[in-house]
């Protein structure tokens, strides 16, 4: 018991000095987190630091345009706290990447959001042959599907593995309710009607 107690002391000692195991993945993330808030980097209190593993080189952080490697890339999940801030940093060898994907996500789909709505509206109109003054929108709800299918995934079609931020929307025409689930830019129809 007390070489229990003397281990989880010495671990406790070498994390808050810095040497913990992970400790080029802190010193990258801190740096990272200084350069994105303007924190002096010693500042910051590690929060956590949790092994991570995403399906490709965008480390879980994909900017639209960009193209990344289909490779699975091991690292570490490191969250930080300084002046009340929270910093979530992504790292995989020399790469930080700050996931500030909520607040650039909510902000998108603020923006996003009446565009995607109208085109669900003109999509079902279409499909429908009705004006598109008879198609409500009943529900809008953000979601991040967990791949690029949007959760309507289509027979013998592959799909980017990257959580995708998007919506949930629910129309209605003429007494009947339709699904559509959408990216920042495109909508898809989910099932034909309830």
């Amino acid at each position: 018991m007390l070489s229990l107690l003397t281990a989880i002391l010495c671990v406790a000692l070498a994390t808050a000095a810095g040497s913990g195991p992970e400790p080029h993945a802190v010193q990258l993330a801190r740096k990272a987190a200084s350069k994105h808030l303007g924190i002096p980097p010693d500042q910051f209190t590690v929060r956590s630091v949790e092994p991570a593993e995403w399906p490709d080189s965008s480390l879980g952080c994909p900017r639209r345009g960009m193209h990344y490697r289909p490779v699975v890339t091991r690292g570490h999940r490191v969250v930080l706290e300084a002046r009340g801030q929270t910093q979530t940093v992504h790292v995989a060898g020399e790469v930080a990447l700050i996931c500030d994907q909520a607040l650039r996500s909510r902000s998108l789909r603020l923006s996003a959001a009446d565009r995607l709505q109208q085109l669900a509206r003109r999509d079902l109109a279409a499909r429908l042959g009705i004006p598109e003054s008879e198609v409500q929108v009943r529900e809008a709800r953000p979601r991040t599907w967990p791949d690029a299918s949007l959760g309507c995934p289509q027979p013998d079609r592959l799909y980017a593995q990257v959580e995708t931020p998007g919506f949930a929307l629910e129309l209605e025409a003429r007494g009947k309710t339709y699904r559509y689930h959408a990216d920042l830019e495109h909508v898809v129809p989910c099932d034909e009607q309830r």
